[in-house]
């Protein structure tokens, strides 16, 4: 049986090291793991820490996550007109010397290597003070994937 690194410390919350494997054992189970895990822990000898509980487990780690790996997965927003990144808006506006209007953002942008979607998008805004109001401005725009700018 393999057991995810995060699921056993869920398990151990709480451990008073340096502990041996019957404590941790009895331990995991008071916090409800099973019996799986529990059986493992028994077999372990005295650690010092999480550490050396993870390393004398080393044979069992490794257990798909509960739930499947989200974090794998990358999501973005669905936009129907041009999508960008922040930090491809960011990165075409270096340099700027805030407070800008559109037209100056968008002057810049387009020097600093920017297509003309994005450039047409900053065309649309109105007189800003800083980066941040800059993405406040273009909020309808963002969350595209990385490379749609």
């Amino acid at each position: 049986m393999a057991f995810q690194v995060t699921e056993v410390q869920r398990f151990l919350k709480g451990a008073d090291y340096p502990m041996d494997g019957k404590a941790l054992a009895e331990l995991a189970k008071k916090n409800g793991a099973g019996d799986d895990l529990v059986g493992a822990l028994r077999d372990i000898g005295k650690v010092d820490g999480p550490n050396e509980v993870m390393k004398q487990l080393k044979g069992e780690l490794g257990g798909s996550t509960p739930g499947g790996d989200k974090s794998a997965e990358k999501s973005y927003k669905d936009v129907r007109r041009p999508a960008f990144q922040v930090n491809e808006v960011q990165k075409y506006l270096k340099g700027a010397d805030y407070p800008m209007d559109g037209k100056e953002l968008a002057e810049l942008a387009k020097k600093n290597g920017a297509g003309d979607d994005l450039v047409g998008a900053l065309q649309g805004i109105g007189k800003v003070d800083g980066p941040n109001a800059v993405m406040k401005e273009l909020k309808d725009h963002l969350g595209g994937r990385p490379g749609d700018a």
